[in-house]
């Protein structure tokens, strides 16, 4: 049994170096602590990144490169030294992965006079967390936003609504329900879009576009109801066509690649909900100098980024956030 072994562990070794050309020869770990050596030859990192060490062995001078990276993200593997002389620790650092398809790869050529040998780098994809759906290359989130920097507590709770441009959030309701006591009595028109430090949604999250909604409303809106969803109110299934949205249930949503946007209604200008047969969302873009970022849908399938003229920036409406991370090619 112990033959076999060895015989395995030297078909592997084998089968390593066959894939090598004299250039790759650096795979070879080198026993000899003082002569040039490089370890370990190849470095899996996780998605989230982190610091690795590379480590160089020997006497001789030696320079650093990075090659044959197969990634758009620009200094996403960056090196603590790229040239000295003799053992010397390296550190890389690696940023979090930013695509759920593509292995990230870089190769570390380390070059002393004539010999080079060579390290892999190969970074885990993103996973998607448990409430997390991806559409149009984004990572959407199943629940709306709750309080400022928290989620709801499930996809079929409204959260919190919240104004243009503002971080404060009141509270959701049914039709008629009054302003709450801290409504604002007026709007101060800034004429921005929605700015980062007035994002409510939590750490890692951004308000989405109106680009971005009007994408999801594309690719299919449909009215469902509580009794098809076995979630507690009706609402919008969206990013998906019709014929899947009619299979779309509570339990199968991530699976499906799609989103349930809870009937919701708005905050109007004094503060009722009003509204309450529509599914309205807030976005971050301002569409004109009143009237700015929601999105609305309703049982007939209408879909509007203006909102009827009636989506002007005091309106308070809930918001289905969007990962904020830059997808790579």
């Amino acid at each position: 049994m112990t033959n076999i072994k060895y015989l395995l562990g030297t078909f592997v070794l084998l089968l390593m170096l066959s894939g090598c050309d004299d250039n790759d020869s650096g795979y070879v770990i080198e026993s000899d602590s003082n002569r040039f050596g490089v370890y370990p030859v190849a470095i899996p990192v996780s998605a989230e990144g982190g610091t690795y060490e590379l480590t160089i062995t020997g006497n001789e001078a030696w320079t650093i490169e990075l090659t044959e990276s197969n990634s758009s993200a620009v200094d996403w593997c960056t090196l603590s030294e790229t040239s000295g002389s003799g053992k010397k620790v390296i550190t890389l650092t690696v940023t979090p992965s930013t695509s759920f398809v593509k292995l990230r790869s870089i190769i570390i050529n380390v070059k002393s006079d004539d010999r080079v040998l060579r390290s892999k780098v190969l970074q885990e994809t993103m996973v998607l967390g448990e409430d997390e759906v991806l559409i149009n290359g984004m990572v959407w989130s199943t629940k709306n936003i709750g309080a400022p920097g928290a989620f709801a507590s499930s996809p079929d709770d409204p959260g919190m609504y919240y104004q243009f441009n503002r971080k404060t959030g009141y509270p959701s309701g049914p039709q008629g329900d009054p302003a709450p006591e801290n409504w604002p009595a007026s709007y101060t028109n800034d004429g921005t879009d929605w700015l980062p430090e007035n994002d409510p949604s939590p750490e890692g999250w951004r308000v989405p576009t109106a680009a971005e909604m009007v994408a999801l409303w594309e690719l299919g809106a449909t009215w469902v109801s509580k009794a098809q969803t076995g979630f507690n109110v009706d609402g919008l299934i969206i990013g998906v066509p019709a014929s899947i949205a009619a299979n779309a249930n509570k339990d199968n949503l991530k699976q499906l690649g799609c989103l349930f946007l809870p009937q919701s209604g708005w905050r109007n200008e004094t503060g009722m909900v009003d509204r309450g047969w529509l599914c309205a969302v807030r976005t971050g873009t301002s569409l004109s100098p009143t009237h700015g970022g929601m999105s609305l849908g309703d049982a007939g399938g209408y879909r509007d980024v203006w909102g009827w003229g009636d989506g002007q920036k005091i309106r308070a409406a809930m918001i289905r956030p969007v990962k904020d991370i830059q997808v790579e090619d």
